[in-house]
């Protein structure tokens, strides 16, 4: 569901590419995804602890519709369809207009991913697990309307973001019932970079004005249509700070990425919380391909023969929720493989073994999840 102060941005969009429909067709590009996940998860992913679960999701079907207009100005729109057992939703992803031709920064007005670490801004068709780690999925928001500059080379990046946040119960950072403002930035820095090797450091921080509204981190811990699990204390806030650090380096096969992030988030009586998470991901693609790094993203995998291309993957997630002897602290190991068929065909199976403390929703949280997705891109 769009908010008010969005309406005016989405009809401007909607304008612009009826008007580009009319105009050159060779501007306008039709794509999208459809990710199919599978998900059997035991008792820690469980709220009343429940044994096993197994679950088929549509997790994400999206088209997607870019158009080039003349004099540097291009637009994006986005609508994404999820489907599970419990039903389906149709709802609004990146939607936004871009100038290109200022020298100084692009400009970007609409709906968009905050400039906030690496994970959350690396496409989901290239991330190398199934879903971004609990440290990702806590402390940096979805999509939100706002304006945004931004300039990018291969060895740098910077990026300022103003933004709205919308209202959304279901989102793993709490309960919003006005729309709080946010102010984000992120920098990167590739000290090394070439056709075989790139070393890249970032940094990101984000203040958020929460206006008294509740907060409270829910988390799935990296299974998606599992339950919140790991939660911290809920209370009104009245604002929260974001900082994030991170480290990637691409040679040949091998990627290592990492990220800190630490939160604060002030109380309305004036008392502070503070929770902090980090993950560590490896992975080696087996057939010899090489994985990009470049502008602060990561790149997609394109096999080499006609057998397609195999890579494995790991990765030690970490989260603590706990401040004044309320809330959880959790980790995830993960171990996976990953096989590109083409570059737009990929199937991912993973393991994964949790591991909590402090505050937790069953008495029963032992157990392991085993996930898989099918992807196809058009």
């Amino acid at each position: 569901m769009i908010n008010s102060r969005a309406t005016s941005t989405w009809a401007l969009v909607v304008l612009l590419f009826s008007a580009g429909v009319h105009a050159e067709k060779e501007r306008l590009n039709i794509s999208g995804q459809v990710l199919m996940d599978i998900d059997y998860y035991e008792s820690f992913w469980d709220k009343s602890g429940d044994s096993s679960n197994t679950n088929l999701e549509l997790r994400n079907g999206r088209i997607q519709f870019t158009y080039d207009f003349p004099a540097g100005w291009e637009a994006k729109l986005q609508v994404n369809a999820e489907a599970d057992s419990d039903g389906s939703d149709i709802d609004l992803g990146s939607a936004y207009i871009r100038y290109t031709n200022w020298k100084i920064a692009n400009i970007t007005l609409g709906k968009m991913k905050e400039p906030l670490g690496m994970e959350r801004n690396t496409r989901s068709s290239r991330v190398v697990t199934i879903e971004d780690s609990m440290m990702t999925t806590s402390f940096t928001p979805r999509k939100n309307w706002g304006i945004r500059l931004n300039d990018a080379t291969k060895r740098r990046t910077w990026s300022l973001a103003a933004t709205v946040e919308e209202d959304n119960d279901d989102d793993d950072q709490g309960y919003k019932e006005d729309e709080p403002i946010a102010l984000t930035g992120r920098f990167t820095l590739a000290p090394i970079h070439g056709k075989e090797q790139t070393l890249q450091f970032g940094i990101s921080g984000s203040w958020r004005d929460w206006n008294e509204n509740t907060f409270q981190i829910r988390n799935r811990a990296e299974v998606f249509s599992a339950d919140n699990v790991v939660r911290s204390a809920e209370f009104a806030a009245d604002n929260q700070t974001v900082i994030g650090l991170e480290a990637a380096w691409s040679r040949n096969s091998l990627l290592i990425q990492s990220e800190y992030m630490a939160t604060r988030v002030e109380e309305v009586n004036g008392a502070d919380w503070d929770y902090d998470g980090y993950y560590f991901t490896a992975s080696y693609i087996l057939t010899g391909e090489h994985r990009k790094l470049s502008k602060g993203k990561l790149g997609t995998v394109k096999p080499k023969g006609s057998s397609g291309a195999w890579e494995v993957e790991s990765r030690y997630s970490y989260i603590n929720l706990q401040d004044k002897g309320l809330g959880a602290e959790a980790s995830i190991t993960t171990v996976g493989l990953n096989y590109y068929y083409r570059d737009d065909i990929k199937i991912m199976l993973a393991y994964l073994y949790p591991d909590i403390a402090g505050d937790v929703t069953s008495d029963d949280n032992g157990g392991h999840a085993i996930s898989a997705r099918v992807q196809v891109l058009f």
